[in-house]
């Protein structure tokens, strides 16, 4: 028996069994992801809130520039994700020369899909302009994108960070940064948006720089920790990219193009959606980024734990495991849809608070935004259990290295369902915001659906797909 062979046979005699020892593995995982994916959306809540003072329509025009540069990183970023599970299938498998390799080309496609990022965002205000977008709004939202692109390559670095450090298992370390990068964020952007500390009052476009900082700060900070604990493991990420060659490229890019793709079908309709608000007006604009941005805080849970998911199950096969991926995955499922049932409670019945957050709904010229936010708020409760099944779904596919199947599924309910959906009931039928917004539920609950399906056909013993996957 080779050392490998005997590696994998001890981990499976040592492993813990068991729902309750899952629950316990997912959850040590899954809360630290959690709590820095909620610190990631408490910097987006205080750029909205800081910038919301300024006025409904810098609001409009920093939430939609934001929106369309996350919407375009992610994707990226997407595909840089099959990092984690790449690595982790290495880790279960007892071979850090693979995950070396991984990593290092990880940093090397981050380098190479910097640039391109940046010139695209530094061109697509010209592009809402020629949409329709009044030249005054389009004018601010490209400020505010040139100023943030600058973040670009580190918000790129940071994906790869990242993953390698949930992969194996560091997940605290990745909490700790992006909640020290709170507070950094927040004084920047009191700073350079509104002028303090003898920096200038640059509006919007302070927010971005502000934001472009933080990324760099935060890449810092993962770069330390990446060079202490993964150290400690064996696995050196910039001695990977010498050594990483066309097979991990061509590994990350099969597992990873379609998770960038799923990332950009469902992101894509919530950006188009956005833009078609956009047309209604300033007021509608800024209730949309209101009920988004808070939908966004509650989903960060469920993200965590699709994360932890994507390990669970990477690591599980790599260890040869199936029946221990299958119940890693359904208790992640499960975890998900019990926390975001709760949420819903809270979006339905607490409308008032929460648009207290972010606008003074007191004051007459917010009158219209706070009438809209309400009824995207009831939509919001509607789809937030929807919208964790199908993170979590996919989540756990990526362990299973099923990207390309869920990606077409994706494209399918949020496009074909949603995003005709919502059209034809916010234009035709003339329902607006709401009704572009009832689309977007739609959508999510297709999509829900048939990832879920999609898992429970993937994970059932017997599946040619893990048995390939644990053996390779």
């Amino acid at each position: 028996m080779n050392p490998l062979d005997r590696a994998r046979r001890h981990r499976h005699a040592a492993a813990p069994s068991g729902s309750c020892a899952e629950l316990r593995a997912t959850l040590a995982l899954a809360a630290p992801l959690a709590a820095a994916n909620l610190a990631q959306t408490a910097m987006s809540v205080t750029d909205t809130v800081m910038v919301g003072r300024l006025g409904a329509a810098p609001l409009a025009a920093a939430g939609l520039g934001a929106m369309l540069y996350f919407s375009s990183g992610i994707m990226l970023q997407g595909v840089l994700s099959a990092v984690g599970p790449l690595v982790a299938h290495a880790r279960g498998a007892g071979d850090r020369n693979a995950a070396n390799r991984v990593c290092g080309a990880g940093l090397a496609l981050a380098i190479i899909a910097a640039v391109p990022f940046i010139v695209v965002l530094s061109e697509l205000d010209r592009l809402l302009v020629a949409f329709g977008y009044n030249p005054a709004l389009g004018a601010e939202i490209g400020s505010f994108l040139r100023a943030i692109a600058w973040g670009g390559p580190a918000f790129l670095g940071c994906a790869v960070l990242r993953n390698l450090l949930a992969a194996l298992s560091h997940t605290r370390a990745v909490m700790i940064v992006l909640c020290g990068a709170v507070a950094g964020n927040a004084l920047l952007n009191w700073a350079l948006i509104f002028g303090h500390l003898g920096a200038p009052a640059l509006g919007i476009t302070g927010s971005g720089y502000a934001s472009a900082v933080d990324q760099w700060l935060i890449l810092i900070g993962l770069t330390l920790c990446t060079r202490v604990l993964a150290g400690r493991a064996g696995v050196h990420p910039l001695r990977g990219v010498a050594a990483a060659g066309r097979v991990e490229l061509a590994k990350i890019l099969r597992l990873g193009l379609p998770i960038g793709g799923i990332m950009g079908v469902e992101l894509g309709v919530f950006l188009a959606t956005g833009i078609l608000i956009g047309l209604l007006g300033a007021a509608a604009l800024g209730a949309h980024q209101l009920a988004l941005n808070c939908a966004s805080t509650s989903f960060m849970v469920p993200l965590g734990l699709s994360q932890a998911a994507t390990v669970r199950v990477a690591y599980e096969l790599g260890a040869g495991r199936a029946a221990a991926a299958r119940r890693a995955a359904f208790v992640a499922l499960g975890l998900g849809t019990g926390f975001m049932g709760m949420m819903a409670v809270v979006l339905w019945t607490m409308p008032q608070a929460i648009i207290a957050v972010y606008v003074n709904p007191g004051d007459p010229a917010n009158r219209e935004l706070v009438h809209i936010a309400r009824h995207l708020l009831a939509v919001a409760a509607v789809f937030q259990v929807f919208d964790g099944m199908q993170t979590i779904a996919a989540g756990a596919l990526r362990g299973y290295r099923d990207t390309m199947t869920p990606m077409l599924l994706a494209g399918f309910g949020y496009w074909g369902a949603g995003f005709v959906g919502g059209w034809v009931l916010g234009f035709p039928l003339g329902m607006g915001a709401v009704g572009l917004w009832c689309g977007l539920a739609l959508g999510l609950a297709v999509v829900a659906v048939l990832l879920t399906v999609r898992l429970w056909l993937v994970a059932r013993p017997g599946h040619p797909a893990a048995e390939a996957i644990a053996l390779r």
